[in-house]
């Protein structure tokens, strides 16, 4: 029988990495953690966003930008699982204007589809679109054309969708479905 970790694990191995002064394997198990949340269960969201500024606090005063935009990544996507979608907006920028001027190629297109993805979520589907295929277009650029697949898969998707948004709210429009 195999014994799975559960996410309550992964956030206290974190904790225990940043003690030790270790950020990338902080954040290595903090990813593990959320992606094992169970949003229903969830009661202490603030301790997960505190601990991660802490984090954030501590890269920013050690001059380590690398660091740091992994963590505003990871805020982007803690409050992204929270529905927080505005907040995690805020964080992917920050991350991604980070990875842009350290030349973070892959970071800066990974980040790139997590914001598109907020993007989607708050109904923004046309900016989603763009932002996905600028990730993309960098992904291309590293030749990873697995990414490219799955992008190029959410923008058809996003495209249909919106194409079917304009056909009902025409088709509302023109029998004053709205009027009643």
């Amino acid at each position: 029988m195999v014994a799975s970790i559960n996410h309550t694990e992964f956030f206290e191995k974190s904790r225990k990495f940043f003690e030790d002064g270790d950020i990338l394997n902080t954040l290595e198990n903090y990813q593990k953690a959320i992606e094992r949340i169970d949003r229903t269960q969830l009661e202490n969201k603030s301790e997960y966003i505190q601990f991660l500024e802490s984090i954030l606090k501590h890269c920013h005063d050690n001059n380590l930008p690398e660091e740091e935009a992994l963590v505003l990544r990871a805020l982007g996507r803690t409050y992204s699982l929270f529905k927080q979608h505005a907040e995690s907006m805020k964080y992917h920028y920050l991350s991604l204007k980070i990875q842009k001027k350290l030349g973070k190629k892959l970071e800066t297109a990974e980040g790139l589809v997590f914001m598109a993805e907020d993007l989607e979520v708050s109904g923004n589907f046309d900016k989603s679109i763009e932002t996905f295929q600028e990730a993309a277009e960098i992904f291309q650029d590293l030749g990873k054309l697995r990414n490219i697949s799955e992008i190029n898969k959410e923008i058809s998707r996003l495209q249909e969708f919106s194409r079917e948004m304009v056909e009902d709210e025409y088709i509302m429009q023109k029998f004053n479905v709205d009027k009643y």
